[in-house]
């Protein structure tokens, strides 16, 4: 059976969306779960953070089915996709952004199948690819101390995978069926209500960016097992969902900084710093010399932006 639109059938599987002014990315999402879930009785929960497009009169006409829950002003996305958890109704929640698209068959009968098969995986995640079958860095990763980030600055983990785990992974670095991290992204996690109950839920200071590494930490630091499924893909738009939003293009290095920070206590400031500022060098270096990639500027302003960063300005500006 697929999906469930009524109290009397306990679905197996509860699928989270948080949706802001995302309407068409939206009702692409659904329609293409709806195609490729598979045989499995799963509920759909949308968090709408105030969005003031047609996503809701879409969701209304549409998809009845689905459980909506509207907030009258944008929660974030930590914030909302704990109040899809707390409605959850199944024992296994699968957080998705509204810009993936699912298109594999039979997706959510084989993450559920998977996660019954290894009941000692408390979460997980899948590979994200862009649209174009490529995989998409920053779909899983490790903690984010010193060692990690240096390996990740200085492309050492792009080099040779399997050798040196960075903190975001690499494609290869790990065979089916399933592979230990640290933490995996938020477009899509998948993790059992009792790790949800036991850890808590996403840490709602964080407004945007980063909840979803510090989530992974939190939960390996407590001993539970998150894991990567190398062989389920969903397709995921990086970034179709923060259009417009307003928020500095420098957010994601402000809230990897406070994760640093947060997880070393303070400690090794200067060696982020410094590897970040080296590492967005090289790269700019790189793309500057490669055709058809015009990258180049942009990563010597994000050199330059991470070299400037300061302890208290870092801490207080990523707080919501």
């Amino acid at each position: 059976m697929n999906g469930v639109g009524s109290d009397t059938v306990e679905p197996e599987l509860s699928v989270i969306i948080v949706a802001w002014n995302c309407e068409k990315l939206l009702a692409d999402c659904l329609q293409t779960l709806h195609d490729h879930a598979g045989n499995i009785a799963y509920e759909v929960i949308v968090v709408d953070n105030a969005s003031d497009d047609g996503t809701l009169m879409m969701l209304e006409h549409d998809y009845p089915d689905v459980r909506i829950q509207t907030n009258d002003k944008n929660a974030g996305f930590a914030k909302a996709n704990n109040q899809g958890m707390t409605m959850a109704r199944a024992p296994l929640f699968c957080l998705l952004n509204p810009d993936t698209l699912v298109t594999e068959p039979d997706t959510l009968v084989r993450i559920s199948q998977r996660m019954l098969a290894h009941p000692e995986i408390g979460a997980a995640g899948c590979r994200l690819t862009f649209p174009d079958g490529t995989h998409q860095i920053g779909d899983a990763g490790g903690l984010p101390d010193i060692r990690s980030v240096m390996v990740h600055a200085l492309l050492l983990s792009r080099m040779a995978p399997r050798r040196f785990r960075g903190l975001f992974l690499q494609e290869g670095s790990i065979a089916p069926p399933f592979g230990e991290v640290a933490w995996v992204c938020g477009a899509c996690t998948i993790v059992r209500r009792d790790i949800f109950r036991k850890i808590g839920g996403l840490d709602e200071s964080y407004f945007l960016y980063g909840e979803d590494i510090e989530w992974g930490s939190r939960m390996t630091a407590a001993g539970v097992l998150v894991a990567y499924f190398p062989d389920i893909s969903i397709v995921h738009l990086q970034g179709g969902t923060q259009k417009s939003n307003g928020l500095p293009s420098t957010q994601w290095i402000d809230c990897l900084a406070r994760l640093f920070i947060d997880h070393n206590h303070g400690h090794k400031w200067w060696l982020f710093r410094a590897s970040m500022a080296i590492g967005f060098l090289v790269r700019a270096m790189i793309y500057t010399v490669t055709p058809g990639i015009s990258r180049g500027p942009e990563m010597l302003s994000y050199a330059r932006y991470v070299w400037r960063l300061r302890l208290p300005a870092t801490t207080d500006s990523t707080r919501a």
